[in-house]
């Protein structure tokens, strides 16, 4: 299994002194979450020991989040240092279904006639009736 992480990093100025913040963010936990930036704001903040009812948070959260270290799923979305939140939610989808079509595969296709291709297509087809339901 996957180990679906990123770090971040914010940097902001408050009250005279310099914050080089940084967490690392299991996707797993937030990926649907419908605000997905917001979450990794205040996972940062409770990192980093941020008060979440503070003016120090509003200050931190007006600042842009900087991606790095991606690891699993979300490997190929950022670039430099930007999520590209969409590219991830489909990359997640495929991961998070990859156990289900291994077992149909196993169940119901013999190993000879199984390829890339048609493991790509039951992907395709568990996403879209996903989406659909």
């Amino acid at each position: 299994m996957f180990i679906n992480t990123v770090t971040v990093n914010i940097d902001f100025d408050y009250q005279g002194q310099h914050y080089e913040l940084k967490d690392v963010i299991d996707i797993d936990h937030i990926i649907y979450h419908e605000d997905f930036y917001h979450c990794v704001y205040l996972s940062i903040a409770q990192s980093n020991n941020i008060d979440l009812h503070s003016y120090q948070l509003e200050i931190m959260m007006d600042q842009t989040i900087v991606f790095s270290n991606e690891k699993g799923c979300v490997q190929g979305c950022v670039s430099q240092g930007v999520l590209d939140l969409v590219l991830l939610k489909k990359a997640y989808q495929k991961v998070e279904c990859l156990p289900v079509i291994e077992r149909i595969i196993q169940q119901h296709i013999p190993k000879l006639e199984c390829s890339d291709n048609i493991t790509k297509a039951l992907v395709d087809a568990y996403i879209l009736g996903k989406n659909a339901s």
